[in-house]
């Protein structure tokens, strides 16, 4: 009597212990669901994010995210005589214009490099105008060139402080009206990696002589590139630009 006592009571217990288990396993089960649900319905934002478990949204954002934290390389450039030229024989009346392509050489090139645009004036007119072309070809619309980095200067002295202030990685030179921009390209050679100069293809050809006239002497160095238009330059070719000859060769 005693064992079947026994028998009975082990069977009787062994119901509620499967009723708790199972009760167990629905609350764990039920909090389990809420955390994936919480985690799909408010992803952490320093999480990785695929393709299969964003919004078209959340996508965007991501990536608009990447390309503006992915630094520029800084490029100061001179605007005279490598995408503005001034046909004017007068020199305090000007009557500037943009080279061939240059305008949207200047657009590319912004998509590639943090650009700052150094312009030297004489005038407050001749300021009015050249902003004015720039405002014309679009350049200054959100998205191009930066107005906080359109800087206005008088003379090269004041140009060369602005660039060594910058401290670009690339400088691209051009002179203005009066002088090629010789001296800047001396006195900045030290200090900037790599400098463009664009000049005439006559003052250039006294650098590709076997000996240097004294005057030249230190101008040139390995950081120094020449070159006669700027779309022939290597900034050119990295920005996609490729020039075309007059026979047609590329």
């Amino acid at each position: 009597m005693a064992t079947n006592a026994i028998v009975q009571k082990q069977t009787s217990l062994l119901p509620r212990w499967i009723v708790r288990l199972l009760g167990y396993s629905s609350l764990a089960a039920a909090i389990l669901s809420l955390i994936v649900y919480w985690y799909k319905r408010f992803p952490p934002s320093s999480g990785p994010t695929t393709a299969s478990n964003s919004s078209a949204g959340w996508g965007t954002r991501l990536l608009g995210g990447v390309a503006s934290s992915r630094k520029k390389r800084v490029l100061t450039l001179s605007l005279k005589n490598t995408v503005l030229w001034n046909p004017s024989s007068d020199v305090d009346t000007p009557n500037h214009a943009f080279h061939e392509n240059a305008a949207i050489f200047l657009n590319r090139l912004t998509q590639l490099f943090d650009v700052h645009v150094i312009i030297h004036v004489s005038s407050d007119d001749e300021k009015d105008q050249i902003n004015q072309l720039l405002q014309n070809a679009g350049l200054l619309e959100k998205g191009v060139l930066d107005t906080r980095k359109i800087l206005w200067c008088s003379t090269e002295e004041g140009k060369i402080h602005m660039i060594r202030h910058i401290e670009p990685a690339v400088h691209i030179e051009g002179g203005w009206e009066l002088d090629d921009g010789e001296d800047i390209v001396r006195k900045l050679r030290p200090f900037v990696p790599r400098l463009l100069w664009v000049i005439t293809r006559r003052r250039r050809s006294s650098f590709n002589q076997a000996r240097l006239k004294e005057s030249d002497q230190g101008i040139m160095g390995a950081n120094v590139e020449l070159a006669d238009k700027l779309l022939e330059t290597s900034v050119a070719s990295e920005i996609g630009f490729a020039v075309v000859e007059e026979d047609g060769d590329v």
